[in-house]
């Protein structure tokens, strides 16, 4: 199958209630730029989400459907990249034969045609050291809530006591913010896929896992997400806009943006970003656009307005869905 042959931009929206959407690795409390006061979550984060969703609903572990997940969490004890290859393929290669384990890794893990992999491979036979390098073709920028937001700290006790005949329960402390609509920026080169093997087909199920994926977080600390916004722009002849989530306004009624809770608060303005991709118009080829329509958008008739001044030959293909 050909590899993707476009330089692909991802803008994704999606909404947190009462959760925390990323914790950091000491109190797991929500990463915040103390300057903004924007809440942050890192690119690992939203991979993650991907590589659940496919692993939970696209993969059948007994056929040899291309969708394993190479990057998994260990569940017994930590899982290196090279133990990790030896669950899927047996043996860990020889150094003289890293090219062929790269092709099979690749055809056999959509994860490293997507995000790439690093499989280090040691010193063997007197063999010289090295491993399996691929850089993915798919790459997102940290996401940022359009809006400033305050963490919220919450005190409880757990449901068991912390030894046995302790008079009371364990206590417990968590973080979550009341609200946060998060972005994401991404790119897709197209040089890049042909070196890991990215297919049309993979985007598909990218696209499908960020959005089903997003709804089917359901952990305590990450339930309650809701995409609301996914956005891919296709170029030929390399055109890229660059970083455009800037470019998305959110207009609002409220004193403090701190106080927004829910869509009904604001309109997402996408008319910056719109005027951008605009400019490139002439290599643009393909737009998708998947939308909730419990967002409100300004153009509010999105559809016609990506038509009229995106779509504008027979060349060039919209996809739009609505939920």
């Amino acid at each position: 199958m050909a590899t993707y042959p476009y330089r692909s931009e991802i803008l994704f929206l999606y909404d947190v209630f009462r959760c925390n959407p990323n914790g950091d690795p000491f109190e797991n409390r929500p990463r915040q730029d103390l300057v903004t006061g924007r809440i942050e979550v890192t690119d690992v984060r939203l991979k993650r989400t991907v590589r659940d969703y496919i692993s939970s609903y696209k993969h059948d572990p007994a056929k040899d459907d291309g969708l394993e997940i190479f990057v998994r969490v260990a569940e017994e004890k930590t899982l290196t990249a090279e133990r990790r290859y030896e669950q899927i393929f047996g043996a860990l290669p020889k150094a003289s034969d890293v090219a062929q384990a790269k092709d099979r890794l690749v055809k056999k893990c959509i994860d490293v045609r997507l995000f790439g992999a690093l499989v280090p491979i040691g010193k063997r036979e007197s063999e010289e050291g090295g491993g399996i390098q691929i850089t993915g073709a798919v790459q997102f920028n940290p996401g940022t809530s359009l809006h400033a937001v305050d963490v919220h700290q919450i005190d409880g006790t757990g449901g068991f006591a912390s030894k046995e005949g302790a008079r009371q329960k364990t206590f417990r402390r968590e973080f979550i913010v009341p609200y946060a609509l998060i972005g994401f920026y991404g790119v897709i080169n197209e040089n890049l896929a042909r070196h890991s093997g990215l297919t049309d087909d993979d985007v598909f199920v990218l696209m499908e896992a960020l959005w089903y994926g997003t709804l089917a977080l359901h952990s305590r600390s990450k339930a309650f997400h809701h995409p609301r916004l996914l956005l891919r722009f296709d170029y030929i002849n390399q055109a890229q806009c660059g970083y455009f989530l800037d470019k998305v306004k959110l207009e609002h009624a409220m004193d403090d943006e701190r106080h927004i809770r829910s869509p009904k608060d604001y309109t997402v303005n996408l008319t910056g970003a719109i005027e951008v991709v605009e400019k490139r118009k002439e290599d643009l080829m393909r737009v998708e656009c998947w939308v909730d329509s419990g967002l409100s958008l300004s153009p509010e008739d999105l559809e016609n307005v990506l038509k009229e001044r995106l779509i504008t030959d027979e060349q060039r293909t919209l996809v739009f869905k609505r939920f």
